[in-house]
């Protein structure tokens, strides 16, 4: 082969790959081809705001959840504010899809007044129209670990460690 039908044979390959590369989906081969339904650019905030909607709904599933102060003493009786706790669960529980929680006993030592705890909880929630109380309604340990008095007040910044 001589050296003239090397460099045509050479130009010919390179063209034909670089229309190659433009033909596929109509872009020239310096640009990306992308679907027309994906925008190039977010709306301003829709990243945060998908991340802000998620700590919203953890933050209103926390409020569904019964604690052991909600309850007198070693009972299932309901405190004057794990009353209004109950009412106030039962209000919002038909628009919302979030499990009701009965804190459990420290380390599991009381299943059975745990179980007493969660019948009277549902009891109560049926009462007040909601249906589906009971399926709802679980024996759990709370979504985070709570804090002793003394670093809730370091958190609170009245006192220094």
């Amino acid at each position: 082969m001589t050296r003239a039908a090397a460099r045509t044979l050479f130009r010919t390959s390179l063209y034909s790959a670089l229309i190659g590369l433009g033909a596929g989906c109509g872009c020239g081969w310096y640009a990306t081809c992308r679907e027309p339904s994906v925008p190039d650019v977010y709306p301003l905030g829709a990243i945060n705001r998908a991340h802000y909607e998620t700590m919203q709904a953890n933050g209103q599933a926390a409020d569904f959840i019964l604690h052991q102060n909600d309850f007198v003493g070693s009972t299932s009786e309901l405190s004057p504010g794990g009353k209004d706790h109950v009412l106030e669960i039962a209000a919002r529980a038909r628009s919302v899809p979030f499990p009701v929680l009965v804190e459990r006993s420290e380390y599991n030592s009381n299943p059975g007044l745990d179980e007493n705890r969660r019948s009277s909880i549902v009891q109560v929630l049926t009462d007040l129209g909601i249906a589906d109380a009971s399926q709802r309604t679980v024996v759990s340990p709370a979504y985070g670990k709570g804090l002793s008095g003394r670093e809730a007040e370091a958190d609170s910044g009245l006192i220094r460690d």
